[in-house]
């Protein structure tokens, strides 16, 4: 067993019987406090959605009265159906897909939402900071809100199509001591720990909680391991007025390689061995990301009505990785029709560091007696470098597909060259001003903006460009609720991208703006068990940078890509025993501008067209089986564009399932991925014939124990 493994074992059972060694009652001193054990209910004890959105969000009307579709997912769910990282929790939320991923590293690095690839993944109403994407761990979330649309409440530049708020576990109003073990398909293991006190008026709280992580892959040769420390400590001055500091470390390496991307010819795709990695080989040094955030928030309420905070964070996220690729074309292996090729050694270093600090004030008064306001104003500040760079090896290896042979020199891998060196840095000063305005009993207006000015400074090798850009993003919308647990909303708002470089006339580039229009109508069933949501949108994207046709070394501002489609979500219990999770995405995004006038009314890259999701359990009635459910799910993706003009990557539908059996403090659960062993492609692209893809993980299985305290 591997050693970090078994310490973490170790200390959840030694902490497991500290814990348990509670004073027993005096039944002759009757002044002492006596403690009533703890009753547990399991009967639809596993609520799957939240009731209200997290105030990290910092908006502070109701879910229903919000002009937006926004879906958020509580952590509960996220176990029942076995997701340890943000990628497996997309299924969730209507529209949202993950493309390319460069390395086992990238949690979201390459994630769309409505048809847009999405920057905007944010923790805790604050950005995270990784280029890789979120690499948030199940062991901190808390939950995890889907918004879409451009958000500018949420933060200053992003995508129109929407942002990501993983918001992560802090004090509560319970004490907590939970335990889990996990084994699995390719030698998986895991074990977790989350412990907590109870929120104290005055005084003291915590919540820590770590996670070991273990496992090989379906692919030859590689494995990989995680260790998450996640302390946080509270401390509240009054009832009113509190402290939070929070540091989470996610260290993360993987051996023999960092990917298993494949590269062949369009009509050989998923034809080879499954196993086969044709990017790994012993012999390449560990590849190693090591994230680390820390925040401080100060909270204080003036009243019931008026309440101020400030939050700052800093994030850090070195990742280095090895990989192996084609001397041809430096990118994924590729064989000749001999099925012979050349490797390279390729190495990449990514360093992101991000300084954020927000101060905002929420506050609720009427005007005159019929018109409540919900105000946020407030403002917020950004530093951010990034940096990247990259080797290739000076020397190449020949490589048979028909005999695969690994166990190439370290030393000769070592001796590399530098390939480019590339650096950013980001400043961005924002203030902004929202009201959600209720009008009687039914009519809500949401109205307000955000002013941003970005700066920055690139260096790409020797080359360095500076720009100053400003922007204002308007916000409008409109909420009416036909009852209380019905409403209709329509929203305009508008997104953000910094743009740097300039024109062959020396025009510096525009920001990139996106423009959100959105209908929809929201429903709570069953006093509020279940959520439904239809929301239909169109988005354009203005001010894309295209090649210039007259003088293709330069580029021209010219690009727009318009997006439309329709959402529909369903989150929560249809009766006490039946829950589900389901959504249906329609998205079509079209190039409707561009200088080459051959690829106007194509389809933009990578963004399916029809994305459907499922996840239903079924809990067995207390009078019949007490404590068992069953779950089944499924995945279905359809018409993903590719960089070839007509062309989409396989279509393919995913079955899951789960088993679960409470008894007493003790959940044992059977989680079931990919029941009929179909090979398909999860991400990739086709581009001048040939197929460029990671393929998703044949049939597996995963047991886990579960044991609250």
């Amino acid at each position: 067993m591997n050693k970090p493994f078994l310490i973490v074992v170790l200390t959840i059972a030694t902490t497991l019987q500290l814990w348990g060694q509670a004073p027993q009652q005096d039944k002759d001193d009757p002044k002492k406090t006596v403690e009533l054990p703890e009753v547990l209910v399991t009967q639809n004890k596993r609520k799957i959605k939240n009731d209200t959105i997290s105030n990290t969000l910092k908006i502070g009307a109701p879910l229903i009265e919000i002009p937006q579709n926004i879906v958020s997912v509580s952590s509960s769910l996220l176990k029942e159906q076995g997701v340890f990282v943000l990628r497996d929790a997309a299924r969730n939320a209507s529209g949202v897909y993950f493309g390319l991923n460069n390395d086992v590293f990238d949690g979201a690095g390459n994630l769309y939402l409505r048809g847009f690839t999405l920057n905007g993944i944010f923790r805790n109403g604050l950005p995270s900071g990784d280029y890789r994407g979120s690499q948030d761990d199940e062991a901190v979330i808390d939950r995890i809100e889907f918004i879409k649309g451009p958000a500018g409440f949420l933060g200053s530049a992003g995508e129109a199509g929407g942002k990501i708020n993983v918001v992560t576990k802090t004090p509560g109003n319970s004490k907590i001591l939970n335990a889990s073990f996990t084994g699995g398909s390719y030698n998986f293991y895991r074990a977790s720990i989350d412990v907590g006190s109870r929120i104290k008026e005055k005084g003291f709280s915590y919540r820590f909680n770590t996670a070991y992580n273990y496992q090989q892959y379906f692919v030859d040769i590689m494995e990989s391991r995680k260790y998450i420390i996640a302390p946080v400590v509270q401390y509240n001055f009054t009832k009113n007025t509190s402290v939070l500091a929070e540091y989470v470390l996610n260290n993360q390496t993987a051996v023999s390689g960092s990917t298993f991307t494949k590269f062949f010819a369009v009509d050989k795709l998923l034809t080879d061995d499954r196993r086969a990695n044709y990017l790994a080989d012993p012999g390449l040094p560990n590849s190693t990301s090591k994230a680390q955030n820390a925040r401080i928030v100060f909270k204080h309420e003036f009243n019931d009505n008026w309440k101020m905070t400030h939050q700052s964070s800093y994030s850090k996220t070195p990742a280095e990785t090895w990989s192996l690729l084609s001397e041809e074309t430096y990118n994924a292996v590729g064989f000749d029709e001999n099925g012979k090729t050349n490797r390279l050694a390729w190495k990449s270093f990514t360093n992101d560091k991000t300084l954020s600090t927000q101060f905002f004030v929420n506050g609720k008064f009427n005007t005159g007696k019929k018109i409540k306001n919900h105000i946020l104003v407030g403002t917020e500040y950004i530093i951010s470098k990034d940096s990247l760079y990259q080797t290739f090896g000076k020397k190449s290896f020949p490589f048979d597909i028909n005999n695969l042979q690994y166990g190439l020199d370290r030393n000769e891998l070592l001796d590399q060259e530098a390939f480019q060196n590339y650096r950013s840095n980001n400043n961005f000063l924002a203030v902004y001003l929202y009201n959600n305005v209720k009008i009687g009993k039914k009519l809500s207006i949401d109205f307000g903006g955000r002013y941003t000015h970005n700066k920055n400074k690139t260096i790409f090798d020797t080359d360095v460009t500076t720009f100053d850009q400003d922007a204002f993003t308007p916000r409008v919308g409109m909420s009416y609720l036909l009852d209380k647990n019905t409403a209709v909303f329509a929203l305009y708002d508008e997104s953000f991208m910094p743009r740097n470089g300039q024109d062959k006339q020396g025009n510096p580039f525009k920001p990139i703006r996106g423009q959100d229009k959105e209908l929809g109508i929201k429903k709570n069933w069953f006093d509020g068990l279940l959520s439904t949501s239809v929301t239909a949108f169109h988005i354009s994207r203005n001010n894309m940078v295209t090649q210039d046709p007259a003088d293709p070394l330069f580029n021209k501002q010219l690009g727009q890509v318009i997006s439309k489609g329709v959402e529909i979500d369903i989150l929560g219990n249809i009766t006490k025993d039946i829950a589900v999770s389901a959504n249906y995405a329609y998205t079509k995004a079209t190039i409707t501008k561009d200088t080459n006038p051959a690829i106007v009314g194509q389809l933009s890259s990578f963004s399916p067209r029809e994305l459907i999701n499922s996840w239903v359990r079924y809990s067995f009635p207390a009078s019949t089986i007490r404590g068992l459910s069953i779950s089944m799910g499924h995945t279905s993706i359809i018409k993903r564009a590719t960089n070839t003009v007509g062309t989409f990557l396989p279509d393919y539908t995913k079955l899951d399932g789960a088993i679960a059996y409470t008894k007493g403090k003790i959940t044992t659960q059977l989680l079931l991925d990919n029941l009929t062993n179909k090979r398909y492609i999860l991400t990739g692209d086709i581009y001048e014939g040939n197929g460029y893809y990671t393929e998703g993980t044949p049939f597996n299985f995963k047991i886990s124990v579960s044991v609250k305290l």
